[in-house]
């Protein structure tokens, strides 16, 4: 039994072999296995080849229609002065200048008689005569126009009186100083006077009761044989009326610090 099975053994081998050549002659010519290319898909099949970096490109963002600011209007009138004293000439024939003074300060017009001379607001400005010269104190802000005739020509000055500042006030008295005033002389009204916190107002033969501050607490003030002191304490325009042997006068007094 041992024997005769060895000896199929090779023959079953033949045969494997037979069939096998037998099936491949019978298939036809042989063809060759696809070539897989790689996937379009960048994700599935990764590039290894280096290459250049290529900038992306990105859309333009769209800007939301924010609106334009406005142009900011810088023109702010002439430069400003502080409370001084500015003169000018009536005879010259010169343009004048764009003005702006400080509330407190002082224009005088020189060379022009008592006639020929007009003021737009005359609740901004006091003004006096005498001798050929008018000087007009600068009492509230605003603009006021002073319309000029002296006959040869008719001019006219526009002045901004600006709010108090900082700026040099020469044309006021200093903190400390006294500007005295007698209630026994009469006649118009006094000129207005600009002082400083500090100065001090001195009227003089005047009884008691008889001095008006209004406000009244922008003065601290005392009295002594016929004579008031009253120190400037607040800022703003004052006003004060004496009523005393030369009659019922006003005052305006421009306080500033």
């Amino acid at each position: 039994m041992r024997t005769d099975h060895l000896r199929r053994f090779p023959a079953l081998a033949v045969l494997g072999l037979a069939a096998l050549a037998a099936a491949a002659c019978g298939s036809g010519p042989v063809q060759a296995l696809p070539v897989q290319t790689p996937s379009a898909n960048p994700s599935a099949t990764p590039n290894t080849t280096p290459s250049a970096t290529v900038p992306a490109t990105t859309a333009p963002t769209k800007q939301p229609n924010t609106p334009k600011p406005s142009p900011t209007n810088t023109d702010h009138g002439p430069p400003c002065l502080g409370a001084v004293e500015y003169r000018i000439n009536v005879a010259d024939t010169g343009a004048w200048p764009r003005l702006c003074i400080a509330v407190g300060g002082v224009l005088r017009v020189e060379n022009l008689g008592p006639e020929g001379f007009t003021q737009s607001t005359p609740n901004r400005a006091e003004c006096e005569y005498e001798g050929g010269v008018r000087t007009c104190r600068l009492i509230e802000p605003g603009t006021v126009r002073f319309t000029i005739d002296n006959e040869r020509q008719v001019r006219t000055l526009t002045l901004v009186v600006a709010k108090a500042s900082s700026r040099p006030s020469t044309a006021c008295l200093q903190a400390g100083a006294t500007h005295t005033i007698d209630a026994a002389e009469g006649g118009p009204r006094w000129w207005a006077a600009c002082l400083r916190l500090g100065a001090v107002l001195r009227v003089e033969n005047l009884g008691p009761g008889l001095l008006t501050v209004v406000p009244s607490n922008a003065v601290s003030c005392r009295y002594e044989a016929a004579i008031h002191q009253c120190r400037i304490v607040r800022t703003g325009t004052l006003k004060v009326v004496t009523e005393g042997s030369g009659g019922t006068r006003p005052l305006t007094i421009v306080a500033i610090r």
